[in-house]
């Protein structure tokens, strides 16, 4: 929990008595490999900060086709944020592919956290601002890029993940199949 305090901090500061009345409001939620922090199809109503393992995103098409945009790891955040903000229905899911331990924000605490913690908007602006632009950013790359280039990048920016998806996972993130992911990793 000190993490997510401590990353709130480095963007504006937050008094100790603020950090305490956000640990009061702030739990620990465990969830296992394959269960899911966020349902596509329903209003996400938490935002995580992972403590511990790897989460995806996924979105699935009415065929059933999934679709990765991204994976979400420690000191990162786990949230459907379009629908965590505007309160509408999730277009994704995010999911635990280990066991993972994540700091919980309820959209109820959210709320206490705006009214009570001096800096919390401000902070939450900036941080959905630098989420947006990474998003974006690699979005970008993904549909212009190569496949062996989107490996390149996924190697550099998240190397652990490499170690900890299965190849499945990493195969439909990367928009290829498990054997052109088996090729790329065999040239690495």
């Amino acid at each position: 929990m000190n993490q997510l305090l401590t990353i709130f901090n480095s963007v504006l500061p937050i008094s100790e008595e603020e950090q305490n009345f956000m640990k009061q409001h702030l739990f620990i939620e465990t969830l296992k490999k394959g269960e899911k922090y966020c349902e596509q199809d329903k209003v996400c109503r938490k935002i995580g900060f992972v403590l511990e393992g790897v989460l995806r995103v996924v979105k699935t098409d009415s065929d059933g086709n999934e679709f990765i945009p991204y994976f979400t790891s420690e000191g990162h955040f786990a949230v459907a944020m379009e629908s965590f903000t505007d309160k509408v229905p999730s277009d994704e899911s995010v999911e635990a592919l280990t066991n993972c331990s994540v700091a919980t924000i309820t959209s109820e605490a959210f709320g206490l956290f705006e009214k009570e913690v001096t800096n919390f908007s401000k902070i939450v602006h900036q941080l959905k601002e630098k989420a947006f632009i990474e998003k974006f950013k690699m979005k970008s790359e993904m549909l212009v890029d190569d496949a062996e280039t989107k490996y390149a990048k996924l190697l550099i920016r998240q190397p652990s993940i490499i170690q900890r998806v299965p190849q499945k996972q990493i195969a439909l993130f990367l928009g290829i199949t498990p054997h052109t992911l088996s090729r790329l990793r065999a040239k690495v």
